[in-house]
């Protein structure tokens, strides 16, 4: 037996029998006994193939699929995206668009429409200018807008409408005319499908509102700030202004301050209306109601509450000239309330106001002769501009520019009270009737017999005398001087002493 270490040999023979012959232990289920041509035998055994769908291998590929897909799909939707933009862009600032666009303007607003350099870009619209003029038989006359911005949505490209969430301009202007007939309701209202503007806010930071002629109008509202939403919480349109300068024709100049204004059906809900005094920014004068402009059986009235408003602003400077001060109107007053007629001539306005003294300020009355002739008489300077403080109250009516105080009622204890009315013209003329009443006291303590006859019997805690007034509001005039000229003293006096005339009583010192 050989040793371990050294190798086992075999024959040629032998290794030819052991290749024919497998081990009795190695199972014949791996090959196939076959017998070759010239007698032998051999076990044919499978090929072994190698495995492709390898799970390592299939994640790999597949993964490389998907980036591909990726990388094809990032550079192929920008640019059908551009071109799809640029298509939008091209299609939106072209000659069809514009009219079509125009077409649909002018079929929801009913006016004539001029646009000059319109253009679009996928964020915005801008128009150099847009003019819109209506007919003869509407209340709008022209709306012109320029350098209108809109913030637009992608919507816009492809819809019937401009969309997006403000449209605002720099500079807007309104034009109203005051309809020879009442007006008519508009038999339809333009739906969502057919406006061509359909945003969130329209925003004119500078803009005026200009009522009747435009050469000379009744109404003018200028550099004011005006938001309009066609839709608020309660699905109403909405409209806020503030600031501006206000003329009314034949008005003292007024300041815009802030107003809301609902459009509710036909009707129209003024919510707040304040406005201020041209040069004061402590009193207010606020309306609110409701306008019904096609209402055709009475006229529209706005209510009116005053807070410390100078009376010089409702009066006017003619007659702020006579008095002055501040003025609140009365709390639950069915009086006080600005009325009109959209179809009358120039509207048929009229203003009427009960008001009472203001704590706030006092209230005085200057310039009127009768004044100065007792001041000079009861020698007391205070007479010249007296300031009443107890009583204060009175009515004031405005009507086709004439103004009037009608029962007023002035009154500062134990020194003197006015009680009458007072009317001034557009040609600033006056006429009216005044009580003077001066305590008895007063007229006992001057000595002067000519006024103890030209006052009545005591009434009221006064003593009065009739006035008429008259003259202009630069030059007022009153017959106070001819009464007490008339006036037979009701005691004579001593023959040695001689009774003064008027000018001497009434000569400044």
């Amino acid at each position: 037996m050989p040793a371990p270490s050294e190798p086992e040999k075999f024959s040629i023979a032998e290794m030819m029998e052991r290749l024919q012959s497998p081990p009795p232990d190695q199972p014949h289920s791996d090959g196939e006994l076959v017998t070759r041509s010239d007698g032998s035998q051999a076990f044919r055994v499978r090929k072994r193939k190698r495995r492709s769908q390898q799970p390592v291998k299939v994640a790999r590929q597949r993964s490389r699929r998907v980036r591909m897909v990726q990388v094809s799909a990032a550079l192929i939707l920008p640019l059908l995206a551009v071109l799809v933009a640029g298509a939008a862009i091209i299609f939106s600032n072209s000659s069809l668009f514009r009219d079509h666009f125009l077409q649909q303007l002018a079929l929801s607003t009913g006016s004539k429409v001029e646009l000059e350099q319109f253009r679009m870009n996928p964020a915005s619209a801008h128009v150099e200018r847009i003019s819109l003029t209506w007919p003869d038989d509407n209340v709008l006359r022209n709306l012109t807008l320029r350098n209108v911005k809109a913030d637009v949505a992608l919507s816009s490209f492809l819809g019937k409408s401009l969309t997006g969430e403000e449209l605002s301009c720099a500079d807007a202007s309104l034009m109203l005319r005051i309809p020879q007939t009442l007006l008519s309701e508009r038999a339809s209202t333009p739906t969502p499908q057919n406006q061509p503007f359909l945003f969130n806010r329209y925003g004119f930071p500078k803009s005026q509102i200009l009522l009747g002629d435009p050469a000379a109008p009744l109404i003018r509202l200028q550099n004011s700030e005006i938001s309009f939403f066609p839709v608020n919480d309660k699905a109403r349109a909405q409209l806020l202004t503030s600031r501006g300068d206000l003329s009314i024709i034949g008005w003292p100049k007024l300041r815009m301050d802030r107003s809301l204004i609902e459009f509710r059906g036909s009707d129209i809900d003024v919510i707040s209306l304040r406005l201020r005094h041209e040069s004061d920014n402590q009193g207010t004068f606020e309306l609110s109601g409701t306008l019904s402009p096609y209402a055709s059986d009475h006229p529209s009235s706005l209510s009116i509450q005053l807070e410390s408003f100078l009376v010089a602003g409702i009066i006017g400077p003619d007659l702020g000239r006579l008095f002055s001060g501040r003025i609140d109107t009365l709390p639950n007053s069915k009086i006080s309330a600005l009325s009109f007629s959209p179809a009358g001539p120039n509207l048929d306005a009229s203003l009427a106001i009960e008001f009472r003294n203001s704590l706030a300020s006092a209230f005085d009355a200057k310039a009127f002769p009768f004044l100065f002739g007792l001041s000079q008489l009861f020698q007391d300077n205070w007479f010249e501009r007296p300031v009443f403080e107890s009583v204060l109250s009175g009515q004031i009516h405005r009507q086709n520019h004439i103004v009037a105080i009608r029962q007023l009622h002035l009154e500062t204890k134990n020194r003197i009270a006015l009680r009458g009315s007072i009317t001034i013209t557009p040609e600033r003329m006056l006429s009216g009737d005044l009580d003077v009443g001066i305590p008895d006291a007063i007229i006992k303590s001057s000595k002067n017999p000519h006024l103890d006859s030209l006052f009545s019997p005591l009434n009221d805690g006064f003593r009065w005398l009739p006035l008429k007034i008259a003259g202009s509001s630069t030059t007022p005039t009153d017959n106070f001087k001819a009464l007490y000229e008339a006036a037979s003293p009701s005691q004579q006096p001593d023959s040695s002493d001689s009774i003064p005339s008027f000018e001497d009583l009434t000569r400044p010192n």
